[in-house]
């Protein structure tokens, strides 16, 4: 389970309310929309500006407007003390592109250093010219400028911390560029804190995170920063928004449920749009659904409020001009769960804005959330003669917190819940048909009635699946669906499986078997040899105080290798100890679990001692890990390896 506790939870939930709305007026827009050329770095050229905007063209109609050149686009030194583009990338020009850009309904920006020089590419900062640079952005026809915070003379300003000189520089540049230029604060830096200042200083948006990096395209990094992002936007609001980083979808580092569950994050956050995919490759199921967009450029301006959290759960609530409210169901874990918010007393039209799906319900919202994804709801009272709102559960987490997806082994059935609930209990659904899709070439078979003749307000409808992958199945994670199809309508809910191979019975050499998860330090673990150093395939014999050994794992700590074992093992053997490829700097503990039980650990083991023999009993375990934890001290020369490392299993089924 994700190690948040009481208290950081009890923060997001009481610091992350937004403030009253009130009688404001409502803003002239909503948070920016557009494209970044982040990514393209140094070689972001007029001609790879143009073609991004041709591509971002085609998403202007939604709100896709900005083309912000990030950094790289100046030359390396001022041209009679005026800032120049990059004669050999911009040949033509900021003018010419801005024009160029203006002609196709788009907008420009660009970034700007407050400091000497700007943060990549060499060029020069706007530290004392910043009246003369915004003068000349202007004159560009430049619509938007990223204030950037780096190179910061800050023995300029004795005496001064560095949210105070922020306080100085960046209104320097906003008042200077007036009212007709967008101004962003890109101040990363957690220390300058500009969710206190920002909007007395003009900024449309500011950033949120706590120190200076992009992010990164991994779910774990994008959930992070969503979550100190939500610490902070209590502070936003109209016209001055919470900037928690660029969209990543279409870069190809997460999922595109996991894509859509950021762009969710980001809508009902109130958060700018930015892509920093090439637009043409942002996939348009995520970034382009209009009523996703809607709930983000609401005229209300107010972002959501987190509601409720344990860690792995979370529901947030978004007020929307007109008296409707979005509601976030987020499921941060591995594994499909349902999560339910209650409404007042009342009857409520919902529409889920990523199916399109609307259904009614008398206050309870519940569905049914993929692991790592994401539910929009967009709800208002309504008598509307909508199905009832159904919650269908696709093999569903025996506890709660329960994080692993369901497991199948090739060629071995196993049976599988789907499970129906009348949540919305506005009407009674008549004639359910439960129906379970499953891979191409998988067998699913009900062992319980799959029909129903009525599912009255609240009850729930339960079906066994005997459901077996054939043998030969790829060993990785497959999508199962259950549809529930009724008179006047049909609900789904989807969940992840994994196909995992079990030990075969008798004494094997875990090298010699797939594992379903491993995590190293430094390159990948490596079979039968040692580490090595970061890339693949470049061990060396498994070597501990000059004793060779022709089988075991090689990995650098910390490291967590996962095996899928059924049930049916019952221990594990290895000798343990720092390779010698690293001398007798390094260190590291070696510990065994099976499932949540630590069942073995040697101490801290270092390479002046020789290698140390574990056995362990896993006796009834699911999964089995080989853990190396980090000595105490530094990770550089932690080469760690689980030598001779087997485990003896039984041919009984779990």
């Amino acid at each position: 389970m994700r190690k948040l506790t009481a208290a950081a939870a009890a923060a997001l939930l009481t610091l992350a309310l937004p403030p009253s709305p009130g009688a404001a007026a409502a803003p002239a827009g909503g948070p920016p929309m557009g494209w970044s050329s982040r990514s393209l770095g140094w070689t972001v050229s007029e001609t790879s500006v143009r073609q991004a905007a041709a591509g971002l063209a085609a998403l202007a109609p939604l709100g896709y407007r900005l083309v912000l050149i990030d950094d790289c686009w100046l030359a390396p030194q001022r041209a009679a003390g005026a800032l120049a583009p990059d004669p050999a990338r911009f040949p033509g020009g900021i003018k010419a592109l801005a024009d160029h850009l203006h002609g196709l309904g788009l907008r420009l920006g660009l970034s700007l250093s407050a400091g000497t020089k700007a943060c990549s590419g060499g060029g020069p900062g706007s530290y004392r010219n910043e009246a003369a640079d915004a003068e000349l952005v202007r004159s560009w026809g430049v619509d938007h400028v990223k204030y950037d915070w780096c190179n910061i003379p800050t023995a300029d300003f004795p005496g001064q911390n560095v949210q105070q000189i922020a306080q100085t520089l960046y209104p320097r540049m906003r008042q200077a560029l007036g009212d007709s230029v967008a101004f962003a604060m890109n101040n990363e830096d957690g220390s300058t804190v500009p969710w206190l200042w920002a909007k007395d200083s003009g900024a449309v948006t500011w950033r949120t995170n706590v120190y200076n990096r992009p992010l990164p395209d991994a779910y774990a990094s994008m959930v992070d920063v969503w979550e100190t992002n939500q610490l902070r936007v209590q502070y936003a609001g109209p016209g001055n928004w919470a900037d928690p980083d660029l969209i990543q979808a279409g870069r190809g580092g997460m999922t595109e449920a996991e894509y859509r569950t950021q762009v969710t994050l980001w809508a009902v956050g109130a958060a700018p749009l930015v892509l920093q995919a090439d637009p043409a490759a942002a996939p348009k199921a995520v970034v382009a659904n209009p009523k996703v967009i809607a709930v983000d450029q609401d005229r209300l301006g107010v972002p959501a409020r987190l509601v409720r959290s344990d860690g792995w759960y979370h529901v947030l609530v978004k007020p929307l001009d007109g008296g409707d409210q979005a509601v976030v169901l987020f499921n941060e874990s591995n594994r499909a769960t349902t999560i339910s918010y209650r409404l007042p007393a009342g009857r409520y039209r919902a529409e889920e804005l990523w199916s399109g799906q609307v259904a009614t319900t008398t206050g309870e919202l519940s569905a049914h959330v993929p692991a790592h994804g994401a539910v929009m709801y967009r709800v208002g009272p309504s008598r509307e003669q909508a199905p009832p709102l159904l919650t269908v559960e696709t093999d569903p987490p025996a506890f709660l917190g329960d994080d692993r997806p369901g497991t199948l082994e090739p060629g071995r059935q196993r049976d599988v819940i789907t499970r129906v609930v009348n949540s919305g209990a506005t009407a009674r659904a008549r004639d359910l048909r439960v129906t379970l899709a499953v891979p191409d070439g998988w067998t699913a078979e009900a062992r319980t009635p799959a029909t129903r003749s009525r599912l009255d307000a609240g009850e729930t409808f339960t079906v066994t699946w005997a459901l077996t992958p054939p043998a030969g199945t790829e060993p990785r994670a497959y999508d199962l669906t259950t549809t529930a199809a009724f008179t006047g309508g049909t609900a789904t809910g989807t969940a992840v499986v994994a196909v995992a191979q079990a030990p075969g019975a008798g004494r094997t050499y875990l090298s010699d078997l797939p594992w379903t998860s491993a995590k190293n330090y430094f390159g990948p673990v490596e079979r039968d040899t040692s580490n090595g150093d970061k890339a693949a395939g470049d061990g060396r014999p498994l070597t501990i105080e000059g004793v060779r050994y022709a089988k075991g794992l090689g990995a650098h700590a910390p490291a967590d290798i996962e095996f899928y074992t059924a049930g049916r093992c019952r221990g594990v053997e290895f000798t343990a100890g720092i390779d010698d490829e690293v001398g007798p700097a390094g260190s590291a503990g070696f510990e065994v679990w099976a499932d949540g039980r630590r069942v073995a650990y040697t101490g801290v083991l270092t390479g002046a001692q020789p290698g140390k023999k574990v056995t362990a009993s896993v006796s009834g375990a699911r999964f089995v890990r080989l853990v190396a934890t980090n000595g105490g001290d530094n990770a550089t020369s932690d080469h760690v390896d689980f030598a001779d490392a087997a485990i003896t299993c039984d041919q009984a089924s779990s």
